[in-house]
């Protein structure tokens, strides 16, 4: 049997890269304060509830949101750990005591997200912003790449903890042989 664990995350500032600045002039001082807070929070609670679990560590497998495949997949978390990401540390503790951290996201359509989001956020003069369903269509192909590479990277006997964005949908995209357990429930909006 494979068995994935999912956690529902919300991504803190550190995680946004060159998207960081940009989205942090939408909000009041006192909002990214809040925001800093509940994402502080919120990864101490999914510590909490990875602990809960009997792990053999050398048998899970971690999968992350927007963290490609590329072969520079430890270098990454590694640079995103350095700028004090909760969601990083976490993965790097994980990888400290035997899980393996692997590539998650196809690197082109995360540049595409990338752009899409910055057109969101730095729209040029006249340009129409992106649309939901364009939006929509581009989250739906990223949560195909992430049940299929779960579905080619996870061994029998295998455990894989996924950290996944609030907004993504791989519930029935998964292969039927993956028991998918969400021990924060179902966090995600409709």
């Amino acid at each position: 049997m494979r068995a994935l664990i999912r956690f529902p995350i919300i991504h803190g500032n550190e995680d946004m890269g060159k998207l960081y600045e940009v989205v942090n002039k939408t909000r009041t001082e006192e909002e990214s304060q809040k925001q800093e807070a509940v994402v502080k929070y919120f990864w101490a609670t999914i510590e909490d509830a990875i602990n809960g679990f009997s792990l053999d560590y050398s048998k899970v497998k971690i999968y992350q949101d927007s963290l490609p495949v590329c072969g520079k997949e430890t270098d990454i978390v590694n640079d995103t750990a350095s700028t004090g990401s909760p969601n990083y540390l976490l993965l790097q503790a994980l990888r400290d005591k035997g899980a393996t951290i692997l590539g998650t996201e196809s690197p082109d359509l995360l540049l595409k997200e990338y752009n899409l989001m910055k057109q969101v956020y730095q729209p040029k003069p006249g340009q129409q912003p992106p649309s939901q369903e364009q939006a929509q269509s581009l989250l739906d192909q990223r949560d195909e790449f992430i049940a299929r590479r779960i579905d080619e990277t996870l061994q029998e006997e295998e455990m894989g903890l996924l950290f996944l964005g609030l907004n993504h949908h791989i519930e029935g995209k998964l292969a039927n042989d993956i028991k998918l357990i969400e021990p924060l429930g179902k966090l995600r909006p409709k």
